[in-house]
C-alpha cells in the first residue's frame, strides 16, 4: 500500500523535476510528456519495492512496457524522460 509521505514524496519529486524543465525552457507538451512519464516510472518503481520485488529497475519497466504492448518509440520517449530525470537529479539547482 502506498502511504501518503510517500505519494507527496513522489509528487514533489516530479513537481522539482517539472520546475526544472521550466527553468530549461522545455516546451510545455515535452514537460507534460517527460513529467507524466517519469511520475508512472517512479509510482511503479514504488509499487514493486512495496511488494517486495526485487526488480524494480529501468530495465524492468521497459521489460514491462513491451509485456504490456508498448513499441519501441513509447519505449525509447520513456527512456528519454528518465534520462532527463537522471540528470535534474545530479544537476538540481
Amino acid at each position: 500500500m502506498t502511504t501518503a509521505a510517500s505519494r507527496l514524496s513522489i509528487e514533489a519529486t516530479v513537481a522539482g523535476f517539472s520546475g526544472w524543465l521550466a527553468r530549461r525552457r522545455a516546451p510545455l507538451m515535452q514537460r507534460r510528456r517527460c513529467v507524466d512519464s517519469v511520475e508512472l516510472f517512479l509510482r511503479w518503481q514504488h509499487d514493486q519495492r512495496e511488494r517486495g520485488q526485487p526488480c524494480c529497475g529501468e530495465d524492468d519497466y521497459y521489460a514491462q512496457m513491451r509485456h504490456t504492448g508498448a513499441d519501441d518509440a513509447q519505449i525509447t520517449e520513456v527512456r528519454t524522460a528518465v534520462g532527463m530525470f537522471r540528470h535534474y537529479l545530479i544537476t538540481a539547482d
